[in-house]
């Protein structure tokens, strides 16, 4: 059971860390919005694991349904992005 989750953890942050969007392509979400939106993306998207594009997808698409902290890091990281 523990492996499990760790691995349900492990893909979880290889699909938060690839999250993008066309326009922000190279996009490298941070450690803060990682930890942020774990629990958002088990909550909203766990049902597409472990289909990694799927969650991905998944996540982007149900944004304004995460926590205020997930969408609060998210806004921020994108900024962020959109400066570089």
């Amino acid at each position: 059971m523990i492996n499990v989750r760790h691995g349900l953890f492990a893909a979880l942050a290889l699909v938060l860390s690839g999250l993008s969007t066309s326009a922000y392509a190279e996009f490298k979400p941070s450690a803060a919005l990682r930890s942020a939106c774990m629990g958002d993306a088990f909550k909203l998207c766990g049902q597409h694991l472990p289909s990694m594009d799927r969650v991905q997808t998944c996540l982007v698409s149900k944004m304004s349904e995460a926590s205020t902290g997930c969408r609060t890091q998210y806004e921020t990281d994108m900024k962020t992005a959109a400066k570089k």
